[in-house]
């Protein structure tokens, strides 16, 4: 496995975590002293605000790009991740911040995947469990004004997956996990292929969802010269499909959350039949290789797919089929892994 690449985060986007009174100490803003009557204090105070909010949300149009294609868990990106939620839970800063967004909104493009990361931080303050510093911090959040602020930047994209025929409530789910296909790409898009493949199921558990419609809708998010090829989607999609684990949760699907898994299943099996043999053989060895990846670590367990099953005669899968069953030839141990 090669090297991963070092993440490079400016510095500037580290004061993300700094509160205004060690913004103005650190960029020379004098805000209180002798000397300063009520009028300058006051002027001072107001040059702070405008400064720090102008920089905050600069410094979070870099960060949340930087998050969107970093979804680890390395040291610089907690301590980056720490930073937005800091802004985020501060509401009279998310406010300015609202406001400087909604005038100038094409100055902040990658802003787009702030409110992931604003719904994520909501989530966490609902749960229970929390230490009284937390419970504090999450009475404080200003929940309405911050769903307000992530439909106001994901506007275009609620407006495509509706026309695309989600509802209201789905439309606003899937724009705030997908709301550019640019994430797909490259090596940060395992992760958010993982990410949307975990939101399917939870739209399901709500209703049915029209599994076609849906990635049509995706695909389609864009642009038109900034669309995902249709060839790239479905393999990326479908290769991180065969590698999710198959867990107890899955005896509790209710019974919309079963038809998606059932019509997954299918269209995972129909895309992989229609590749070339090449092709299929491939995405085969990969998943061979990842599962084995994942055993050197313990972490290897069952997979949505049981691929064993589809290598005797009674498959319809015929090129399936015969790829599975001359993997096993050139290797025995691999049966273990398609099992």
């Amino acid at each position: 496995m090669g090297k991963k690449k070092k993440v490079k985060i400016p510095g500037s986007v580290l004061e993300l975590k700094w509160g205004p009174e060690k913004f103005a100490k650190k960029h020379n803003i004098k805000i209180k002293g002798k000397g300063m009557g009520k009028k300058r204090k006051k002027e001072a105070q107001k040059k702070l605000i405008r400064s720090y909010s102008a920089s905050t949300i600069e410094n979070l149009n870099k960060a949340v790009k930087i998050l969107s294609e970093n979804p680890g868990e390395g040291k610089k990106i907690l301590k980056l991740r720490e930073g937005v939620d800091s802004v985020i839970i501060n509401t009279d800063v998310m406010k300015r911040v609202a406001k400087l967004y909604k005038k100038e909104p094409k100055n902040y493009p990658n802003m787009i995947f702030l409110p992931y990361m604003i719904t994520n931080t909501i989530v966490y303050y609902n749960q229970e469990g929390l230490s009284e510093k937390e419970q504090s911090e999450g009475e404080r959040l200003d929940k309405v004004a911050l769903l307000g602020f992530c439909e106001q930047i994901l506007k275009r994209q609620i407006k495509h997956y509706r026309n695309q025929g989600l509802s209201g409530e789905l439309a606003f789910e899937m724009a705030n996990v997908i709301p550019t296909t640019k994430i797909l790409s490259g090596r940060k898009g395992r992760d958010w292929y993982k990410t949307l493949i975990r939101k399917l199921y939870t739209m399901a558990e709500q209703g049915t969802v029209d599994l076609v419609e849906v990635l049509d809708a995706i695909r389609s998010v864009d642009k038109k010269k900034d669309c995902i090829g249709k060839k790239e989607f479905f393999e990326g999609f479908f290769s991180e499909f065969i590698l999710n684990k198959s867990s107890n949760k899955s005896h509790t699907y209710n019974d919309t959350q079963k038809e998606l898994h059932e019509n997954l299943v299918s269209a995972c099996l129909e895309y992989m039949e229609s590749l070339k043999e090449k092709k299929l053989r491939e995405m085969l060895k990969t998943y061979i290789r990842r599962r084995k990846t994942a055993e050197q670590y313990k972490n290897d367990s069952k997979r949505m797919i049981r691929f064993i099953d589809h290598a005797n005669s009674n498959s319809p899968y015929n090129k399936l089929k015969t790829v599975i069953q001359d993997l096993i030839s050139d290797n025995s141990n691999n049966e273990l892994y398609l099992s």
